[in-house]
């Protein structure tokens, strides 16, 4: 298992623990089951993708864009596979799609803030990481320039 399943993981069962059971007498709420937003759906979704291979995900993901409308079991799939892609065009494309969803238990609606929260931290990393590359580039170019004039004060001077 890579870190990020394995944190993927962690992180779903801390959650589920968080659930607050119904109280003896009291009648849970009907789960969303026709629209198949329900959690553990969301979440087998989720371990389904990430044992997919990086061609079948492409395969995948260029079937569900190819098609016009997504429900959002379908839409929700598409963010799975986006968030699996290495680049912020895919995460933010996974945003939308996590946006565009509207039908979702509580429980799901949780799952989906939190891949939303891990998405847009995703994107804040890069863009840092891509910002300290800059800076890094600049300060190594004024190094540059500081030892070239430093060799240029030191050569000697022809009389």
């Amino acid at each position: 298992m890579t870190f990020k399943s394995v944190l993927l993981a962690s992180l779903l069962l801390t959650l589920n623990a968080c659930v607050v059971p119904p109280l003896p007498g009291q009648t849970t709420a009907p789960v969303s089951r026709a629209s198949g937003m329900s959690a553990s759906a969301l979440l087998s979704e989720l371990s389904r993708v990430a044992a997919l291979s990086p061609e079948q995900r492409r395969r995948e993901l260029a079937a569900l864009d190819n098609e016009r409308r997504l429900d959002d079991l379908k839409r929700f799939q598409q963010a799975a596979l986006l968030e699996r892609e290495e680049s912020v065009d895919a995460y933010e494309r996974s945003l939308r799609s996590l946006a565009a969803i509207d039908d979702a238990d509580p429980r799901a609606h949780t799952l989906l803030d939190l891949m939303k929260k891990s998405l847009t931290a995703r994107i804040e990393l890069r863009q840092q990481t891509a910002r300290a590359q800059e800076l890094q580039d600049k300060l190594d170019q004024i190094k540059a320039l500081e030892k070239t004039l430093q060799q240029r004060n030191t050569l000697p001077k022809p009389p």
